[in-house]
């Protein structure tokens, strides 16, 4: 069996698939084409009764820093280098605020040629449905209440914005400076003088803001000089106040004076520590020196080179040299022996009371250093505190002086201000001026070739639309591809579609086919007639061929396998559609004459040009075919074919019309089910499918018919 599972009768999920929507454009071609140039014979008809429009366009240069003869500091600053500055140029020009003075300007309210007023005083048909057509879009002026204190805009007024917008194109020409104004009228002449006025009015803008900035920047700073001379003045007052009440004459002599005389008293005090410290060392040695021997005496430096201590030391020398000398020659007794050695012990007595005095002189120094050194450090204490309270007083004063000069370096860079402003609130001064204006206007409407070429896109879009509306809500199958994407069934092959026979209702054999489609029809019926011989057994011999709903071409597919399964064996073809005969295989006689016992199977069947093909018709019609279908005569009638043919085809009804096809169901080996490509629709053929199945029959294959 071919049939997967009734469990697997579910419907996939729709995919895109873009082949469809091809094949679709593919068929429906000539349609397209016939709208396309329908849109385009209208636009084409309509442009020369069109009224003609104008356009006019002058151009700006826009410089956010244009050359200044002098340096405006309170005029408006702008960065040319951001990106958003020359967008909010643009936009600025097409604004309200532009728009409302060229409007005041050029009294445009009051110009029917701009508004647009009919001359007669009952509105056409087409200016009322237009009219409609704004009024179903935004509401009517009438139908908000406006605060007018806050906008002070008339209807008339809030018209003609409405209509410049509509008309004023703003073009950035690029990698410029540059900006075309364009405005298009019914006169020529208006379009001119609003483009050259829109440009006028931007340029007036900028002018008036300069202006109205240099006035308020006088008048403030008028304002402000008078705050900033009394600042001034009461500053000026503190400091002189102060220095009177501090007796200070000029601070930073006196600084330097406390600062110089302590400076002195620190080296006094370093010098005299110095001596202090020289001098104690001194007096330590000498104290320790009276149990020291005289040559221990002469090894202390400061002692050795003390000046009386150095004379009497050499002194004391010479007199040992010369009783050395006099050693040599005299014995100890000897009188010149004894006169040198009473000198030299005069000489070390005088010695001894000479180290005392020193030691008492040392000593005096000592106390007299130790007492100028207190009173330089009281004297450099005293100065350190006046000269703390002499900072003090400076901080104030500078704090005083600092906002003096704070106020007066103020009020002279506001008095340049304000002599600056007052020199130039005069000079005209802003950011765009125009390079060319509008001198003529030139015809911009209609545009044939333009109004053409849109109507044409229009109606290629328009039907291209429709097509693709169509071909997204179709749920009809296309090809077996397709159908097998969304139905567990498998798919013997495709039957292309004979468009000419099927205009003209023309049974399709072997003689209605010309040259190029007997090829192409005949593959597809060969190719369904091997599936199905691949996919059966020998002992399944009944094929039962069905359709979902009527003129799907089962009756087309039966004639046409039957007859190529007749090339190799033995066929029969069976018409059972009892309700009325088939066309192509009608005859006085048939398979009810059978059923109901008034013929017999040699006279109704009937041979055809092939050999091995043998059909049965229907008969004549019968109010009731089930019961004759559901009599032993006709199982029995299968039973006896299946013995004389190899292959018995039956061609029964749509399965969803009647119940015949599910009574032949039950008697047939093999049921193929016909679905007509791009007629029968996914939920039929799912209907069928469940009927089917409800009745515990499986649908073997299917065939789909038609195809593109």
């Amino acid at each position: 069996m071919l049939f997967k599972s009734p469990e697997e009768l579910v419907v996939k999920d729709e995919t895109i698939n873009f082949s469809k929507y091809f094949n679709r454009i593919k068929s429906n071609w000539m349609w397209i084409v016939l709208i396309t140039v329908i849109f385009a014979t209208l636009a084409f008809l309509k442009s020369p009764i069109s009224t003609n429009t104008y356009s006019a366009t002058s151009t700006l240069m826009i410089d956010a820093t244009p050359p200044k003869p002098i340096s405006l500091q309170n005029l408006p600053n702008y960065d040319p280098t951001q990106k958003e500055f020359y967008a909010t140029q643009y936009a600025l020009l097409r604004s309200n605020v532009i728009a409302a003075k060229v409007i005041e300007n050029l009294d445009l309210t009051n110009n029917p040629d701009f508004m647009g007023e009919p001359k007669s005083n009952h509105p056409s048909l087409k200016s009322r449905i237009k009219q409609w057509l704004i009024d179903f879009k935004q509401p009517s002026d009438g139908s908000v209440e406006v605060d007018q204190s806050l906008t002070h805009t008339t209807p008339s007024e809030l018209k003609a914005l409405q209509i410049f917008a509509k008309s004023l194109l703003i073009t950035p020409i690029d990698k410029t400076q540059l900006v075309m104004i364009t405005y298009t009228s019914k006169d020529p002449s208006l379009a001119a003088n609003i483009a050259n006025a829109v440009g006028q009015a931007y340029i007036n803008y900028y002018v008036d803001i300069n202006s109205e900035t240099n006035k308020k920047a006088s008048e403030w700073l008028t304002s402000r000089l008078t705050e900033l001379k009394q600042q001034l003045n009461d500053s000026e007052k503190k400091l002189t106040d102060y220095l009177a009440k501090e007796q200070l004459v000029n601070t930073i002599a006196v600084d330097e004076l406390a600062n110089s005389e302590l400076i002195n008293l620190t080296n006094r005090l370093a010098a005299i520590t110095d001596k202090r410290v020289q001098t104690e060392a001194l007096y330590t040695t000498l104290r320790g020196s009276r149990h020291l021997s005289y040559n221990q005496i002469d090894a202390i430096s400061e002692i050795s080179n003390h000046p009386q201590i150095r004379d009497i030391t050499n002194a004391e020398t010479d007199a040992e040299n010369v009783v050395a000398e006099l050693s040599k020659r005299y014995g100890p007794k000897h009188e010149k022996m004894l006169e040198a050695q009473s000198q030299l012990a005069a000489i070390r007595a005088r010695k001894d009371r000479m180290l005392k005095r020193l030691v008492e002189g040392v000593k005096k120094e000592l106390e007299s250093n130790q007492r100028q050194e207190r009173e330089i450090e009281a004297e450099i204490k005293k100065k350190k505190e006046e000269f703390q309270s002499l900072a003090v007083k400076k901080v104030h004063y500078q704090a005083l002086q600092q906002d003096v000069d704070t106020n007066k370096q103020l009020l002279k860079t506001f008095l340049e201000r304000q002599k600056a402003t007052i020199a130039t609130e005069d000079y005209k001064d802003s950011i765009a001026h125009f390079t060319d204006y509008a001198l003529k206007a030139y015809p911009s409407g209609p545009n044939i070739k333009k109004n053409v070429l849109i109507a044409s896109i229009v109606g290629l879009m328009l039907s291209l639309c429709v097509l693709f509306a169509i071909q997204f809500f179709d749920t009809t199958v296309e090809s077996s591809e397709e159908f097998e994407r969304y139905f567990p069934l498998f798919s013997l092959g495709n039957i292309p579609f004979i468009k000419r026979l099927a205009k003209k209702k023309i049974p399709i054999n072997e003689d209605a086919l010309n040259a190029k489609e007997k090829p192409m029809f005949f593959e597809g019926i060969r190719n369904v007639r091997t599936a199905l011989n691949l996919a059966i057994t020998d002992d399944q011999r009944t094929v039962m061929i069905t359709s979902a709903l009527a003129k799907e071409g089962k009756t087309t597919l039966a004639t046409n396998l039957a007859r190529s399964l007749a090339q190799s064996e033995k066929v029969v073809l069976i018409q059972v559609d009892l309700h009325n005969q088939g066309v192509a295989l009608s005859a006085p006689q048939g398979l009810s004459e059978i059923l109901k016992g008034k013929a017999t199977l040699s006279d109704v069947m009937t041979t055809s040009n092939h050999n091995n093909l043998v059909m049965i018709p229907a008969g004549e019609p019968v109010a009731d075919p089930q019961e004759l279908l559901s009599s032993p005569r006709f199982t029995a009638l299968l039973d006896d074919l299946k013995q004389q043919f190899d292959k018995v085809i039956i061609d029964t009804p749509a399965s969803l019309i009647t119940s015949d096809a599910f009574i032949v169901a039950k008697a047939a080996d093999v049921i193929l089910l016909t679905v007509a490509a791009n007629k029968t629709k996914r939920n039929d053929v799912e209907q069928t499918l469940h009927k089917f199945n409800a009745y515990e029959l499986n649908i073997d294959g299917v065939v789909i018919n038609k195809v593109l």
